[in-house]
C-alpha cells in the first residue's frame, strides 16, 4: 500500500506498507487520543482505497470511554465511508482478541482494527504473534491502536508512535469563505520497521485526496476580509509581504 508520499514510501523495502501483516499505532499519553485516532483512520483510508470489503473495528470499552466512539459524519469528512465499518465493542480484552483473530481469518475484509486503552495483560507478545501469523495467511492488514502504551512488547511488523503537531494555516481560496481549521497534522516516529528503516517526520492528511503530505507552505490570513471573496491566488503563490512557512522533514540515511 502506497502512502502517496515518496519520502514515506521510501522507508520501506517494498515501497509501501505490507498489507498482510500486523501494524501498531501507539501513543505515549492518553491525552493524545485525538491525534492517534486521526492517524490510524488516515492509514485505514489508504487501505480502504486499495482494498474492497468492510473494515472490522473492535474497540474495548475503556478505549471508548477515554478516546470516544466512531462518529459517522466525522468519518465522512475525514475521507472514510462509515457504511463500510463494522463496529464491535467487547466487554473484555480476551473477547477483543478473539474478535480480531476471527476477523483476520476472513479474507473478504478490507482490514481489521483493534483499539485498546493502556497496557493490557492479555495483549502480550504471544497474542500479537498470533495476529501477525493470521494476517500473513489471509492477507488482511491488521492495525492495533494502543492509547497510552508506546513501549509494550509486540510482534508487529511496524510500530508508529504518534503525537499531535500544529496545523499549518489553511491556504486562502480565490472565491468563497475558506475553512478556518487547517489540515490534520501529526509528528510520527516509526520506531519499529522490520521491512525497512525507522524514521521521524511530520505529516499532514489531505482527506479529499486520501493521501499523506509533508506540511505545505501557507500564507498569512488577511484580517477584516469577512465573507468577501479572497483575492489571494490559489496556485500556491505567497501574498506580498507574507513570509512562507514550512516544516522540515528529516529522513535518516540508509545503513
Amino acid at each position: 500500500m502506497s502512502f502517496g508520499l515518496e519520502g514515506l514510501d521510501g522507508l520501506f523495502a517494498a515501497g509501501g506498507l505490507a498489507c498482510g501483516s500486523l501494524h501498531e499505532v501507539v501513543s505515549g499519553e492518553s491525552r493524545d487520543a485525538g491525534a492517534l485516532s486521526g492517524f490510524a483512520l488516515a492509514l485505514l483510508a489508504r487501505v480502504m482505497s486499495a482494498r474492497s470489503g468492510a473494515v472490522l473495528w473492535v474497540q474495548d470499552p475503556l478505549a471508548g470511554r477515554e478516546a470516544g466512539l466512531l462518529h459517522g459524519p466525522g468519518l465522512l469528512r475525514f475521507g472514510i465511508d462509515p457504511a463500510r465499518l463494522i463496529a464491535v465493542r467487547p466487554r473484555r480484552t480476551e473477547e477483543l482478541l478473539w474478535a480480531m483473530e476471527e476477523g483476520t481469518r476472513a479474507s473478504v475484509l478490507a482490514a481489521v482494527v483493534g483499539e485498546v486503552q493502556g497496557a493490557q495483560k492479555a495483549l502480550d507478545l504471544t497474542a500479537t504473534r498470533r495476529l501477525l501469523l493470521r494476517a500473513q495467511v489471509s492477507g488482511v492488514p491488521v492495525f492495533l491502536v494502543r492509547h497510552g502504551a508506546a513501549f509494550e512488547p509486540t510482534a508487529a511488523l511496524t510500530r508508529w508512535c504518534v503525537s499531535p503537531e500544529r496545523s499549518q494555516a489553511p491556504a486562502l481560496l480565490r472565491a468563497g469563505p475558506h475553512e478556518a481549521v487547517g489540515r490534520a497534522a501529526w509528528n510520527v516516529e516509526l520506531t519499529r520497521n522490520r521491512d525497512g528503516r525507522s524514521g521521524r517526520l511530520d505529516l499532514e492528511w489531505r482527506h479529499a485526496e486520501r493521501r499523506f503530505a509533508a506540511p505545505a507552505r501557507s500564507v498569512a490570513l488577511v484580517s477584516g476580509a469577512g465573507l468577501r471573496s479572497d483575492s489571494a491566488p490559489d496556485d500556491g503563490a505567497v501574498l506580498a509581504g507574507a513570509e512562507p512557512t514550512g516544516r522540515r522533514v528529516d529522513f535518516p540515511a540508509a545503513g
